[in-house]
């Protein structure tokens, strides 16, 4: 079954065939957390757990893979086993890498890496700009209809407003990935 179809057998709710098939990415899952201080039933629980996750990515609307399934499951699985060892006060630096890592994790690592950074630093903006960003760019509202649904003078101001909350949210980005990569460079001990 290739990885179009089980997405397909995920969206239909036909997931018996689908799920037979992503248990097979398992043994790969229990031995990276095997490796990295975990048990079998920790393997289990994560692997399930990003099932889970992907099964709820799967039914949304324009949700596509940008890599083998395989590879998607199991970077869920290493970020949650990261947070996990995180969470147990056990973490220290990267995980033992695994001989047989798919060629194009460190690509999706670093790229939810990424994302995960501009969330936090759109969350970390305040609900005010949150609430302007998500009107312009979700919603698709006119800088019009935001100045009146946020009480400002009109579109002009609406435009500035976005302006500088984008430049905010770029500023706190750039600060984020910065620290973040400097983190990465501190020597554990």
């Amino acid at each position: 079954m290739t990885d179009p179809e089980i997405l397909s057998h995920l969206r239909s709710c036909a997931t018996h065939k689908a799920l037979v098939k992503l248990y097979g990415h398992l043994p790969k899952v229990e031995r990276m957390v095997r490796n990295n201080g975990g048990t079998r039933a920790d393997a289990k629980d994560l692997f399930q757990d990003a099932l889970i996750i992907l099964l709820g990515k799967a039914k949304e609307d324009g949700f596509t893979l940008n890599c083998a399934i395989g590879t998607y499951l199991y970077a869920i699985c290493r970020n949650k086993w990261m947070e996990e060892l995180r969470r147990r006060g056990r973490f220290t630096q990267e995980l033992t890498a695994m001989p047989d890592e798919p060629g194009d994790l460190a690509q999706l690592l670093a790229d939810e890496g990424r994302s995960a950074s501009a969330e936090r630093a759109l969350r970390s903006l305040g609900d005010k700009c949150l609430d302007l960003l998500k009107r312009f760019y979700l919603l698709k509202e006119s800088l019009q209809q935001i100045a009146s649904a946020i009480g400002l003078a009109g579109e002009g101001a609406a435009k500035t407003r976005k302006y500088k909350c984008l430049e905010e949210a770029r500023r706190r980005y750039r600060e984020l990935l910065a620290r973040d990569a400097s983190s990465n460079l501190q020597p554990q001990g």
